[in-house]
């Protein structure tokens, strides 16, 4: 996310897939930013967790990004959901 902001001066915009597909290179100059071949993707092109789950990705501000797994049991806001937050750059869990 990162490259992409220092690239362009803003986070990608649109769903969780149109922002991993515009950092794997679906972008202006078709910069690779994520590596998405090692990914795994479900039939909407979600990109999923490494339990199946697609991750969900968000901008609740213009200066920072989180990005969330619902973690082994697959299930939202339990005690095993893995959040990667931009502004402490730490995982961290509910």
């Amino acid at each position: 996310m990162e490259g992409y902001v220092n690239k362009y001066s803003n986070y990608p915009t649109g769903t969780p897939a149109q922002i991993i597909q515009t950092l794997g290179g679906n972008n202006p100059q078709r910069y690779v930013f994520l590596n998405i071949n090692v990914l795994k993707f479900d039939s909407q092109n979600e990109c999923l967790d490494p339990w199946g789950t697609p991750f969900k990705i968000n901008f609740p501000t213009t200066n920072c990004f989180i990005i969330a797994s619902a973690g082994p049991d697959k299930i939202w806001d339990t005690k095993d959901d893995i959040t990667f937050n931009s502004v402490s750059n730490d995982f961290v869990k509910p």
